[in-house]
């Protein structure tokens, strides 16, 4: 929280005006009546642009803004982006007053915060402007009144905001704390030290992190371990003891024992039958068999131009076309892809053993067990669905607690369009609609997709949040279309990509857009080849 740079924080205020507004289209309010006067606005509905001097933003419900007249010398504009906001404005004198020797001295000072908050209390602050304005409307010269509740106001505002940045510096100390872990696994960690160093008693930290990461500090350490084991075993030519040894077990068996456990099979069976080069003919079944494993360079994606993805552009053999020549000159110890390639089984076999999974009757779920059951580790696959459950049910409830019963809806905009995916779209009702059991805008459970000429009738569905898939060539302005409700922007990967890992990584951005700070912010995924693209949780 930044200070301003005065004399001392204020002591005395003259309220000079207070309002509480519906607005639906620009509102302005010109430059300061006083070079002195300040200004605190609160958004209790609504969503907006603002413009203030040479500077703009957006306002969402419950940001808080405190103005000081330098900040507006060409005034305050506000546009709706919602049908209508609703909003509270303060103007005032501040000033600190003390008693002299010879007399009072009195400085004019700048309210101790400056600029835009996020306040989740805003009922309670609602409730003090509201009696604020009451009492201004009833007799705006009892300044010992206004004093006496704008105190009120302003202790309630200050409580907000710092009960929001508990919150959000817990959030960012528990990331802090995971990545270490994650970076530095071989190492011992003890759960009373991390307490001591997030500042939380064990118990707090325990139940914290555990509701951030959906694992307990020792699962998540473990299972990071067998993480980095199962990149050493299928990458280098190293022995199992070694692997042991590198993340940070001393005894091999007690190594093979945990492997097994958290992987599903015992390490040497898991890097035996990891070894295979794989020629794949589907997007999707490189982002499992990289669920279950395997390493890029053992995997050869072959598949029509058409259906060229671009997360896998690093892909050294990304462009070759389907050519059961070169897929021969390529020597695959096995061929896998979807039944959309069954008039082909009898020369793909000529070539090397091929499996032919069901794709569109059958889950992504489905997908990855029956692979791992050809490749010989069906129990990785379960294991891998385990800790993917866990993942979703602790986002489930971090999304819970951020939006409640707000309603939330996929659309792949394009020049000149959109693509609504209802509830029946399998790509996006698997993981919004099941696995973190969002709920849909009234009116798409009954279709699976819905292509539209322009973004304006998104407004039908009055969804509270529009998750807005656009490739970076195309980044629709949704300004002038003042959508309703909040507007996620994010890439097409990994929402469209029906896939163990694409599901995973699903999850992981839907904290980002859902649960998590509403700043603009941007990701990479861990892995080399699956690229998370930039992206602004509100555009």
């Amino acid at each position: 929280m930044r200070k301003t740079d005065t004399y001392s924080d204020p002591n005395v205020i003259t309220v000079n005006d207070v309002q509480v507004l519906s607005i639906s289209k620009e509102w302005k309010i010109v430059e300061a009546r006083d070079r002195s006067e300040q200004i605190i606005m609160l958004v209790i509905e609504g969503r907006a642009s603002f413009r203030l001097d040479k500077t703009g933003g957006m306002l969402n419900q419950g940001d808080c803004m405190v103005i000081s007249p330098e900040d507006r010398q060409e005034g305050l504009a506000l546009l709706p982006i919602t049908e209508s906001i609703y909003v509270c404005y303060v103007a005032l004198f501040a000033a600190h007053a003390r008693k002299e020797r010879d007399g009072w001295l009195i400085n004019e000072v700048m309210l101790p915060i400056q600029g835009k908050y996020h306040i989740e209390t805003i009922s309670l602050i609602h409730h003090h402007i509201e009696q604020l304005h009451l009492a201004w409307r009833k007799d705006h010269l009892d300044q010992a009144t206004m004093q006496i509740l704008f105190w009120k106001l302003w202790q309630a505002i200050m409580a907000g905001i710092t009960l929001q940045e508990k919150k959000t510096d817990r959030q960012q100390l528990l990331q802090g704390i995971a990545e270490h872990m994650e970076q530095h696994c071989e190492e011992i960690f003890q759960i009373e030290e991390m307490a001591r160093y997030s500042g939380m008693t064990p118990t707090l930290f325990y139940q914290q992190f555990k509701e951030y990461t959906s694992l307990t500090p020792l699962q998540f350490i473990n299972r990071k371990r067998m993480e980095k084991a199962c990149q050493l075993l299928v990458a280098q030519d190293v022995m199992i003891p070694e692997v042991a040894n590198e993340v940070g077990y001393r005894d091999v068996y007690y190594f093979s024992r945990m492997f097994k456990k958290i992987v599903g099979v015992p390490p040497y069976r898991f890097k035996k039958s990891l070894q295979k080069k794989i020629a794949v003919l589907h997007p999707a079944i490189i982002g499992d068999l990289l669920a279950l494993g395997f390493s890029v360079q053992h995997l050869i994606p072959v598949w029509e131009k058409h259906r060229q993805k671009r997360p896998y552009s690093q892909m050294e053999a990304a462009t070759l076309e389907f050519d059961l020549y070169r897929l021969r000159q390529m020597e695959p110890d096995l061929i896998v892809g979807t039944d959309q390639v069954a008039p082909w089984l009898e020369q793909l076999e000529a070539i090397a053993p091929t499996q032919l999974i069901p794709f569109k009757t059958t889950t992504w779920r489905d997908h990855l067990q029956q692979i791992a059951t050809m490749l010989g580790i069906a129990e990785v696959a379960t294991s891998w669905l385990y800790y993917y459950d866990l993942k979703a049910v602790a986002a489930r409830e971090r999304i819970r607690k951020k939006i409640g019963n707000e309603t939330v809806m996929a659309v792949r905009a394009w020049d000149g369009g959109a693509r609504i995916f209802g509830a029946r779209r399998r790509k996006i009702s698997d993981i919004l609609y099941g696995d973190l059991q969002v709920r849909p805008p009234v009116g798409t459970d009954h279709f699976a997709f819905l292509d539209i000429a322009s973004l304006d009738e998104l407004q039908d569905f009055q969804a509270d949040h529009i998750l807005l898939f656009d490739e970076r060539k195309i980044r629709t302005d949704v300004r002038k279309h003042r959508l309703k409700g909040n507007v996620h922007r994010a890439g097409v990967y990994p929402w469209l990509h029906y896939s163990a890992l694409g599901h995973e990584q699903a999850i992981s951005e839907a904290l980002t857009h859902l649960a998590e700070s509403q700043e603009c912010t941007k990701k990479e995924s861990g892995s080399s080849i699956f690229l998370r693209p930039q992206f602004c949780d509100n555009d």
